[in-house]
C-alpha cells in the first residue's frame, strides 16, 4: 500500500511533535524547514517557527513572531496580527511597543474598548 501525501504530512507533524517533546531542537527545526515548503501562508510559517523556538526557550522566537505579525498586517489580517502581539505581550508584559501596536490595530478595527485596555 502506497502512502498518500496527507499521510506523509501527518507522520511529519507527529515526528515534529516528538522531536520537540524530546528537546531535540536541531532535528525539530530541520523537519520544520522541510515542512515549511508546503505552506502558502508565510505569516503562518513564521508564527509556527516562533512557536517552535519558544518551546526551546530561544529568544529568536520573538523576532519570528514580529515577522508574522508584520506579514499578517500586510495581508490585511489585523486580528491575526493583534493575536500575535497579544501573545508577545504575554511573554513580555511591560513592552510598550507591543502595547502601541495593539492600540493601533484595535483602533483600526474599530475595537476601541480593546484599544483602551492597552493605552498607557
Amino acid at each position: 500500500m502506497k502512502e498518500t501525501s496527507s499521510e506523509k504530512y501527518s507522520v511529519a507533524w507527529f515526528k515534529l511533535a516528538e522531536f520537540v517533546g524530546r528537546g531535540e531542537k536541531e532535528r525539530a527545526l530541520g523537519l520544520y524547514r522541510l515542512l515549511v515548503h508546503s505552506f502558502e501562508d508565510r505569516a503562518f510559517a513564521y508564527q509556527l517557527e516562533g512557536d517552535l523556538l519558544l518551546s526551546f526557550n530561544d529568544q529568536e522566537a520573538q523576532d519570528r513572531y514580529m515577522q508574522a505579525a508584520r506579514l499578517y498586517q500586510e495581508d490585511g489580517s489585523m486580528l491575526k496580527s493583534a493575536a500575535i502581539y497579544e501573545h508577545l505581550l504575554f511573554l513580555e508584559p511591560d513592552n510598550s511597543f507591543y502595547k502601541q501596536q495593539l492600540v493601533a490595530l484595535y483602533e483600526s478595527l474599530g475595537l476601541s474598548e480593546r484599544a483602551k485596555k492597552y493605552r498607557e
